[in-house]
């Protein structure tokens, strides 16, 4: 492993991923597919010959499974990789270390999320506020109070990535978006599905809603990849990782 110079990289325009890198991303983005399809074909023969076991294995709308498992690994990635990026910082660095340690960080948060579901407990905060209110949106009880706590992490994720590298800033940027595309609005979306009972539409929403948390850590991956490089050392030829420097 190397390490970066006394100032640490300034990356403007990064480079394409490595070919190592991007057979990873190529394998994550497969494997992301397959567990989506998994669903969908569990979910559709499970209605002429119940699979029970197989059917909680990969069905993306309950917890303590294959997908969630799969989901909790793609942010863990995504916060081992930013960990790594703030050990190779060198002092002066930009990204600076305290960046990269709460990307880190946030996304650990998200990671635990999906295991434990602190969003959920939620619920009884937006119960209060229906209460308070004499009413409340058709859909989950924490979408609300989840909805405030998201607008307060992207203006701070705005605020953060101001100072980032062009191509990372917009990288980063869009997966959270992606991301909160899925976690939030499109969840949202089915909670009012699971209200009317519109089961076709929730079954759909939730494939959305599960794919797009997924893509969003694979943006964040495919950006953080043109920065976090790993390849061969020259002259060692050993395997290395180093901040891409220009």
């Amino acid at each position: 492993m190397t390490d970066s110079q006394t100032r640490g990289p300034v990356v403007g325009d990064l480079a394409r991923p490595s070919p190592r890198s991007r057979r990873a991303l190529w394998l994550a983005a497969g494997a992301t597919a397959f567990l989506l399809v998994a669903d969908l074909a569990t979910r559709a023969y499970n209605h002429y010959d119940a699979i029970p076991t197989i059917r909680r294995l990969v069905n993306v709308d309950v917890e303590a499974n294959l997908a969630t498992w799969w989901n909790s690994t793609l942010l863990l990635t995504v916060a081992g990789t930013a960990l790594i990026a703030a050990l190779l910082s060198g002092r002066g660095a930009r990204p600076g270390r305290l960046s990269w340690l709460g990307l880190a960080a946030a996304t650990a948060l998200l990671s635990v999320d999906e295991t434990v579901s602190w969003h959920e407990r939620l619920g009884e905060v937006g119960r209060s506020w229906k209460e308070w209110a004499g009413g409340s949106l058709p859909t989950h009880a924490w979408v609300l109070p989840g909805a405030a706590l998201a607008a307060a992490g992207t203006v701070c994720a705005v605020l953060w990535a101001r100072k980032l590298p062009r191509d990372l800033r917009y990288g980063l940027l869009g997966a959270l978006a992606v991301y909160l595309g899925g976690a939030l609005l499109t969840e949202a979306f089915n909670g009012w599905a699971l209200d009317g009972g519109h089961s076709t539409v929730l079954m759909l929403g939730t494939l959305v809603e599960e794919g797009l948390e997924m893509g969003g850590c694979l943006v964040a991956l495919a950006a953080l990849s043109r920065y976090v490089v790993l390849e061969h050392a020259p002259g060692s030829g050993r395997m290395a990782i180093r901040l891409r420097d220009g």
